[in-house]
């Protein structure tokens, strides 16, 4: 299969628009949209891209393919969000917490929901289903647009930066495969660490 770097070096900023849109969109993709930015920050490291642009584009893509799925969700309601969100253990219970907790927040909760790895698409759902006001949902995903765009680019100029001192400019070709097991491992380990400490508390 064709890797992040690969791709966007033939496609460059329109296939990373296409990537990230689609998958905020809502359609499951083979890999996930933080290793494409990533991957645009591994090439920046060799001047084939630069922050600014990805940027712009990532939090562009972003902000009008999670627009789209808002709409969807809210259009959809509830049955949607039952349907979907059962599934990663959303009970009415966390339901009704998400709900006041959207509703005192606003954008920052958007921000911080969107930022959990694995609970970026459920949050666009939620929000739609729970009618959060459109404007609120938009800025909230503005500012985290940007705030994830920033973050795995620097991790990928990072990476390009280590590989590059390791082994040299031939060792850049071959780096993916242990770029993504990375992102991969570090996503999980999150991931595992927000649920950890949300168990105890929906225990009871």
């Amino acid at each position: 299969m064709e890797s992040p770097a690969d791709f966007l070096a033939r496609w460059q900023y329109t296939g990373l628009f296409a990537v990230i849109f689609v998958e905020e969109a809502g359609v499951p993709l083979p890999l996930p949209g933080d290793l494409f930015i990533a991957a645009m920050g591994f090439l920046a490291h060799g001047g084939r891209a630069a922050f600014a642009p990805t940027a712009a584009v990532v939090t562009t893509a972003t902000v009008l393919g999670a627009a789209l799925l808002y709409l969807v969700s809210r259009h959809a309601g509830r049955p949607l969000l039952v349907r979907l969100a059962r599934r990663l253990g959303y009970t009415e219970e966390r339901e009704a917490r998400l709900e006041a907790w959207l509703t005192r927040r606003g954008a920052p909760a958007v921000v911080l929901g969107r930022l959990v790895p694995g609970l970026r698409i459920v949050m666009t759902v939620v929000a739609g289903a729970l009618r959060l006001r459109q404007s609120t949902f938009a800025l909230g995903t503005l500012v985290a647009g940007l705030v994830w765009a920033t973050l795995y680019f620097w991790i990928g100029w990072a990476l390009g930066a280590g590989y590059e001192r390791v082994g040299g400019g031939g060792a850049l070709a071959s780096a993916w495969p242990a770029a993504v097991a990375i992102a991969i491992a570090a996503s999980l380990a999150l991931t595992w660490r927000v649920r950890a400490r949300r168990a105890p508390r929906a225990e009871p």
